[in-house]
């Protein structure tokens, strides 16, 4: 995630948005958009670890094939309404992510803000302190990062309701109030797990199209 600043993350940043959409993308359309070139969209597809935009939008199309077709990938609808729900009804959102899971909270941020929903992107413990009502969304891929469970702990402890997006069965999964389950584990080594999380922005889309649809 820090490899990109700049330019580059804005790129990043519209590659991962707009992943199922890449098929129909031209590397010369989002050079535009970022006010760059496709030399600068190349870029960032081989720090991904692709040779090219080329390859990535290839191996994209073929692996949401894949995840479309896999019961694992499944959205729990049901989950995704109880926690638009309950940011909507909350005085203040939190939102807490380490690594990769940093793009799908910074999506989901988004949304809040379309919809109007005071929230707050955190990155240290210590910004809880003063907090006595609300709600923390943590999200993260394996739901067992070290940093992620010390911080749903401490906030239950504080009484905010605690949210999240992980894996099913994680011990995140089984701290939070309400958890929407990546059901199936993504390979730590696979295209995906190199420095995205499609099934976690699948979920965020439809999280945020709950909470602009209320």
């Amino acid at each position: 995630m820090n490899t990109f600043q700049g330019i580059e993350r804005a790129i990043y940043e519209y590659l991962i948005g707009h992943a199922s959409e890449l098929h129909d993308i031209s590397a010369k359309t989002i050079a535009n958009k970022a006010l760059t070139t496709t030399t600068s969209v190349n870029r960032v597809c081989k720090k991904m670890g692709y040779t090219s935009y080329t390859e990535l939008r290839y191996k994209l199309s073929n692996e949401l094939r894949k995840n479309v077709s896999t019961p694992g990938c499944h959205i729990n609808q049901h989950q995704i309404i109880e926690v638009a729900r309950t940011l909507i009804l909350s005085p203040v959102v939190y939102l807490y992510s380490r690594g990769a899971s940093i793009v799908s909270t910074n999506y989901l941020s988004r949304f809040l803000s379309l919809a109007n929903i005071p929230h707050l992107v955190i990155t240290d413990v210590h910004q809880l302190i003063r907090a006595e009502q609300g709600t923390l969304l943590l999200i993260s891929k394996s739901g067992e990062t070290n940093a992620v469970i010390e911080m749903a702990q401490n906030s239950k402890r504080k009484g905010l309701k605690v949210l999240g997006v992980s894996h099913r069965g994680s011990t995140l999964d089984q701290i939070c109030h309400l958890n929407v389950a990546l059901e199936e584990q993504v390979d730590g080594i696979s295209l995906y797990g190199r420095e995205s999380q499609i099934h976690s922005l699948q979920i965020i889309d439809q999280l945020g199209k709950e909470l602009l649809s209320f």
